[in-house]
Protein backbone atom coordinates (compact mmCIF):
# COMPACT_ATOMS: atom_id res chain seq x y z
CA UNK A 1 0.00 0.00 0.00
CA UNK A 2 2.26 2.75 0.75
CA UNK A 3 4.50 2.03 -2.35
CA UNK A 4 2.02 2.09 -4.71
CA UNK A 5 0.74 5.32 -2.84
CA UNK A 6 4.45 6.70 -2.73
CA UNK A 7 4.54 6.43 -6.39
CA UNK A 8 1.25 7.80 -7.13
CA UNK A 9 1.60 11.19 -4.94
CA UNK A 10 5.30 11.59 -7.27
CA UNK A 11 3.30 11.34 -10.16
CA UNK A 12 0.50 13.84 -8.39
CA UNK A 13 3.23 16.21 -7.24
CA UNK A 14 5.61 16.44 -10.51
CA UNK A 15 2.44 17.28 -12.41
CA UNK A 16 1.60 19.81 -9.93
CA UNK A 17 5.23 21.38 -9.90
CA UNK A 18 5.95 20.68 -13.16
CA UNK A 19 9.53 19.21 -12.20
CA UNK A 20 11.70 17.80 -14.71
CA UNK A 21 12.24 15.04 -12.86
CA UNK A 22 11.25 13.22 -9.66
CA UNK A 23 11.73 9.83 -7.80
CA UNK A 24 10.16 8.04 -4.58
CA UNK A 25 12.08 6.24 -1.78
CA UNK A 26 11.29 4.08 0.98
CA UNK A 27 12.21 5.09 4.46
CA UNK A 28 15.20 3.09 3.80
CA UNK A 29 16.15 4.96 0.75
CA UNK A 30 15.52 2.65 -1.72
CA UNK A 31 14.39 3.89 -4.74
CA UNK A 32 10.57 2.46 -5.36
CA UNK A 33 9.93 4.56 -8.87
CA UNK A 34 11.49 7.38 -10.82
CA UNK A 35 9.89 9.48 -13.97
CA UNK A 36 12.90 10.95 -16.24
CA UNK A 37 15.79 10.01 -14.21
CA UNK A 38 17.33 6.33 -13.71
CA UNK A 39 18.53 5.60 -10.41
CA UNK A 40 22.04 5.52 -11.33
CA UNK A 41 21.30 9.10 -11.74
CA UNK A 42 20.26 9.75 -8.47
CA UNK A 43 23.67 10.99 -6.59
CA UNK A 44 24.60 10.59 -2.79
CA UNK A 45 23.65 14.20 -1.83
CA UNK A 46 20.20 13.81 -3.19
CA UNK A 47 20.10 10.75 -0.61
CA UNK A 48 21.58 12.81 2.01
CA UNK A 49 19.33 15.65 2.03
CA UNK A 50 16.54 13.02 1.97
CA UNK A 51 17.64 11.35 4.89
CA UNK A 52 17.67 15.13 6.35
CA UNK A 53 14.46 15.42 5.61
CA UNK A 54 12.97 12.12 6.96
CA UNK A 55 14.51 12.79 10.25
CA UNK A 56 13.23 16.58 10.81
CA UNK A 57 9.97 15.55 8.97
CA UNK A 58 9.96 19.43 7.28
CA UNK A 59 10.16 19.30 3.32
CA UNK A 60 13.78 21.03 1.96
CA UNK A 61 13.97 23.19 -0.87
CA UNK A 62 17.71 23.55 -2.37
CA UNK A 63 19.71 23.14 -5.31
CA UNK A 64 22.23 20.35 -6.16
CA UNK A 65 25.40 22.10 -5.79
CA UNK A 66 24.63 23.76 -2.32
CA UNK A 67 23.70 20.29 -0.96
CA UNK A 68 26.52 18.83 -2.34
CA UNK A 69 29.19 20.86 -0.25
CA UNK A 70 30.03 21.92 2.85
CA UNK A 71 28.29 25.47 3.27
CA UNK A 72 31.28 26.71 4.75
CA UNK A 73 33.14 26.12 1.82
CA UNK A 74 30.40 27.40 -0.54
CA UNK A 75 32.39 29.66 -3.37
CA UNK A 76 31.34 33.42 -3.05
CA UNK A 77 30.95 33.89 -6.98
CA UNK A 78 29.12 34.82 -9.66
CA UNK A 79 30.26 32.56 -11.62
CA UNK A 80 27.30 30.40 -14.00
CA UNK A 81 26.34 26.63 -13.25
CA UNK A 82 24.83 25.52 -16.43
CA UNK A 83 23.92 22.10 -14.66
CA UNK A 84 22.03 24.11 -11.61
CA UNK A 85 18.74 22.53 -10.38
CA UNK A 86 16.13 22.79 -7.73
CA UNK A 87 15.40 20.23 -5.91
CA UNK A 88 12.33 20.02 -3.99
CA UNK A 89 11.87 17.13 -1.28
CA UNK A 90 8.91 16.11 0.85
CA UNK A 91 8.98 13.83 3.43
CA UNK A 92 6.07 11.38 3.96
CA UNK A 93 5.39 10.59 7.43
CA UNK A 94 6.00 6.72 8.43
CA UNK A 95 6.39 6.28 4.24
CA UNK A 96 9.28 7.69 2.76
CA UNK A 97 9.59 10.58 0.47
CA UNK A 98 9.39 12.20 -2.93
CA UNK A 99 11.99 14.21 -4.75
CA UNK A 100 11.60 16.72 -8.01
CA UNK A 101 14.09 18.91 -9.40
CA UNK A 102 14.33 20.35 -12.60
CA UNK A 103 16.85 22.84 -14.18
CA UNK A 104 16.54 26.37 -12.99
CA UNK A 105 16.13 27.60 -16.51
CA UNK A 106 12.90 26.02 -16.29
CA UNK A 107 11.81 27.71 -13.50
CA UNK A 108 11.39 26.89 -9.73
CA UNK A 109 8.50 25.79 -7.47
CA UNK A 110 7.37 28.72 -5.16
CA UNK A 111 7.49 28.20 -1.24
CA UNK A 112 3.62 28.58 -0.96
CA UNK A 113 3.27 25.43 -3.65
CA UNK A 114 5.63 23.48 -1.19
CA UNK A 115 3.97 24.38 1.57
CA UNK A 116 0.45 23.48 0.05
CA UNK A 117 2.05 19.76 -1.00
CA UNK A 118 3.01 19.41 2.55
CA UNK A 119 -0.38 20.46 4.05
CA UNK A 120 -2.15 18.17 1.34
CA UNK A 121 0.21 15.01 2.48
CA UNK A 122 -0.40 15.28 5.82
CA UNK A 123 -4.00 15.84 5.32
CA UNK A 124 -4.36 12.28 3.13
CA UNK A 125 -2.58 11.04 5.32
CA UNK A 126 -4.89 12.46 8.77
CA UNK A 127 -7.34 10.99 6.37
CA UNK A 128 -6.35 7.86 5.79
CA UNK A 129 -6.73 8.83 2.06
CA UNK A 130 -3.52 6.70 0.88
CA UNK A 131 -5.69 4.02 -1.07
CA UNK A 132 -6.41 7.10 -3.37
CA UNK A 133 -4.94 6.24 -7.24
CA UNK A 134 -3.23 8.75 -8.93
CA UNK A 135 -6.82 10.60 -11.16
CA UNK A 136 -8.17 10.62 -7.09
CA UNK A 137 -5.19 12.21 -5.39
CA UNK A 138 -4.78 14.58 -8.28
CA UNK A 139 -8.61 15.47 -7.91
CA UNK A 140 -8.20 15.85 -4.19
CA UNK A 141 -5.34 18.19 -4.77
CA UNK A 142 -7.02 20.44 -6.90
CA UNK A 143 -9.72 21.04 -4.41
CA UNK A 144 -8.06 21.03 -1.23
Amino acid sequence: MSHTFLLNLMRVTHDVTRAERAFAVDLELNILGTLNITPEQVEAPYLACIRQALAEGTPIITDNYTMSIDPSKAPVTNKSFPKLRFVVILPVKDVGAVCLDQNLRGGVTTKDKVERLTQFIQHVLDNNKTELDEDELSALYQSF
